[in-house]
């Protein structure tokens, strides 16, 4: 017996929603992987400024460590040196605000403790720290 006129259109109505349904889900999916994709990118570019920020704290402490004579010398408070005129401050202050984006410095010395904190701010968000305390001694 020959199927009625109004069961195929059903049928073919059925399978555009179904259509329909898949395109949805698979739009969706895309979306997904959108957002997936910039929130590796932003951490990505997270953990890459904190080391850069690790790698330019640990090079003032060697730099200090080598240099204990001038220790005094190497303080400084929002990104600028203490004692002006110390080449060796004013020129890891320069490459602090290079490498990290709107970033400064504090660099306490306190005898022979250290605390250095590296403070920077991408477009659109929080600011973001390194700390860092050591000791130089002989």
């Amino acid at each position: 017996m020959p199927k009625s006129d109004t069961t195929m259109r059903m049928r073919s109505g059925f399978a555009l929603v179904e259509a329909l349904i898949a395109v949805l889900v698979f739009s969706l999916g895309v979306l997904a992987l959108v957002g997936l994709q910039a929130m590796m990118s932003k951490n990505v570019t997270q953990s890459r400024l904190r080391a850069e920020a690790s790698i330019l704290a640990t090079q003032l402490i060697g730099q200090m460590w080598v240099d204990q004579v001038n220790l005094p010398n190497y303080a400084m408070t929002g990104g600028v040196c203490t004692t002006s005129s110390f080449a060796k401050c004013g020129s890891w202050s320069a490459a602090v605000g290079r490498i990290l984006p709107s970033g400064s410095a504090t660099v306490g010395v306190n005898g022979s403790a250290v605390n250095i904190t590296l403070r920077w701010t991408l477009p659109g968000e929080a600011e973001s720290r390194f700390d860092l305390q050591a000791s130089i001694t002989n």
